[in-house]
C-alpha cells in the first residue's frame, strides 16, 4: 500500500436548470413586462398609453370662433334683449324734453252718460277728461268735409295712446301738396294708425298766432308754423314710445295703465 493519504474525492455540484436562479431579476422583470403587455392587449384590442386610454379633446370652437367669444356675444344678445323688454315693459315717466310741449293734469276719463255734456276741460284742444264711449275715428279731416270732429270726440283716441294734429283750416286748407302739412300727414298715416289731423277754428286766436297743435292724452304741443323748425318738433312728438309721444299714454279701462299714463 502506499503511504500517501488518499485524495479526496471532489463532489460535482448538480447542474442548476436553465432560466432559474441563474437568471437575473432584470431578465425576470422583463419577461413579467412583457406578459403583462400582452395580457392587457388582448384585454382591450389595443395598446393603452399608460394605465387609460386617450380621450378625445374637447372642441375649443363654434361656428368656427373660439368659445369664449360666442359666449361673450351670446350673454350680450341677451342683455340687449332684456333691456329693450324692460323698457317696453316699464317705459320712463319723465316727459322728453321737446320745445313747446305743455302737460296738463287728469282730468280722468269716465264716460258720459246719454244726455250728459262736460265743458270744463282744462286745456284747448281737450287732452284728458270725461267723453262719450265712442269717438271719431283716426283719419285726416279736410276743411271741405262733410263730417269734422269736435276735440271732444277725439279723447278715446288720446286714451288709446294716439295723437291728434289740430289744425288752423285757414292756413292749411289743402292736400294737394305732398310737402305741405296735410299731404305730410297724410303720409305719416301709414305707420301711424292712431294719428288723427283736424281742423280746428279759432286755434290761431287761443293759442295767440300758433297754427298747429298737436295732442296727446294730458299733453300738448305747440307748433307756430309748418317750417323746418315745425318739422322737427313734430317728428319729435310722433316718435314712438318711450322717445315721442304717439302710444306713451295707452290707457286701459279700470284701475290699470299701460306706457306711462296715469290710471283713474
Amino acid at each position: 500500500m502506499s503511504n500517501q493519504p488518499a485524495r479526496r474525492r471532489r463532489r460535482r455540484r448538480p447542474r442548476r436548470p436553465t432560466g432559474s436562479s441563474g437568471e437575473s431579476e432584470v431578465g425576470r422583470r422583463s419577461d413579467q413586462e412583457s406578459g403583462s403587455e400582452s395580457t392587457e392587449r388582448g384585454r382591450g384590442g389595443g395598446r393603452r398609453s399608460g394605465s387609460q386610454a386617450e380621450q378625445p379633446q374637447r372642441r375649443t370652437t363654434i361656428f368656427g370662433m373660439p368659445r369664449m367669444t360666442v359666449a361673450l356675444l351670446g350673454g350680450l344678445l341677451v342683455a340687449m334683449i332684456a333691456v329693450f323688454a324692460m323698457q317696453l315693459i316699464f317705459p320712463p315717466d319723465d316727459v322728453v324734453e321737446v320745445e313747446g310741449v305743455q302737460s296738463f293734469p287728469d282730468q280722468g276719463r269716465r264716460h258720459l252718460g246719454e244726455d250728459e255734456t262736460f265743458d270744463a276741460y282744462n286745456s284747448f284742444p281737450p287732452t284728458s277728461g270725461p267723453q262719450q264711449a265712442e269717438g271719431a275715428e283716426a283719419d285726416v279731416y279736410l276743411p271741405d268735409d262733410e263730417f269734422i270732429p269736435q276735440p271732444a270726440e277725439m279723447l278715446p283716441l288720446l286714451e288709446r295712446g294716439g295723437v291728434v294734429v289740430y289744425y288752423d283750416p285757414e292756413v292749411y286748407d289743402s292736400a294737394d301738396d305732398p310737402s305741405g302739412l296735410l299731404g305730410a300727414m297724410q303720409s305719416l298715416r301709414q305707420f301711424r294708425e292712431r294719428l288723427a289731423v283736424v281742423p280746428l277754428e279759432g286755434l290761431a286766436t287761443e293759442h295767440e298766432g300758433v297754427t298747429i297743435v298737436a295732442a296727446a292724452w294730458r299733453t300738448l304741443l305747440r307748433v307756430a308754423d309748418w317750417d323746418a323748425e315745425g318739422d322737427k318738433q313734430l317728428a319729435a312728438f310722433l316718435q314712438n314710445a318711450p322717445e315721442g309721444y304717439y302710444d306713451r299714454y295707452r290707457l286701459e279701462r279700470g284701475d290699470t295703465t299701460v306706457s306711462a299714463g296715469t290710471s283713474e
